[in-house]
């Protein structure tokens, strides 16, 4: 197996972990809010709803930034966001949609070029590097929706704006 071989089954397998924890989540529970109880940040507004959009929008955003010359920036990802929110439905197509073009942004790699530098973190970081990366947060964020799904009661509040929340912590990136 190569390189580039295994780098593709980790991402398919944290992907699956992913929608494994996320299989027959309702809208009500997505919704469902864990209250913050510490200083810690949880990369998302405590909902399966809003780590299902942190996730996706890092699909695409991550994609294109690394491997397409930055064709989609975090204000389209707001944008898109936008479109939609707060329907689970959307979110779960957009998070699909995300991961498909995840995996087709990276997959005309050829052995050996996954060294190759990427434009994330000023060019530190070569493509087998954020591949693993993009991986390892699915599976983390599997993990954490779990969690999620066992400690929040259904919700019927519609959740905060996402993309808001994207426009708020991404507009001082330098692909914004």
């Amino acid at each position: 197996m190569t390189v580039f071989e295994m780098l593709k089954e980790g991402a398919e397998k944290g992907y699956q972990e992913l929608m494994t924890s996320l299989e027959g989540v309702t809208e009500e529970q997505a919704w469902a809010v864990l209250p913050n109880q510490g200083p810690d940040y949880l990369h998302s507004g405590g909902s399966i709803y809003s780590v299902t959009m942190h996730v996706a929008s890092l699909k695409w955003v991550y994609g294109s930034i690394c491997f397409r010359n930055t064709e989609i920036r975090w204000r389209d990802a707001a944008d898109q966001i936008e479109a939609f929110e707060p329907s689970w439905t959307a979110a779960l197509d957009y998070l699909e949609r995300g991961h498909q073009y995840w995996m087709e942004s990276w997959a005309g790699l050829a052995d050996f070029e996954e060294m190759r530098p990427t434009n994330w973190k000023s060019g530190d970081w070569p493509a087998w590097k954020i591949i693993q990366f993009c991986s390892q947060h699915d599976a983390y964020h599997a993990g954490q929706i779990a969690v999620f799904r066992y400690g929040c009661a259904p919700s019927d509040v519609r959740p905060a704006s996402e993309a808001e929340e994207i426009r708020k912590y991404c507009r001082d990136s330098i692909h914004w």
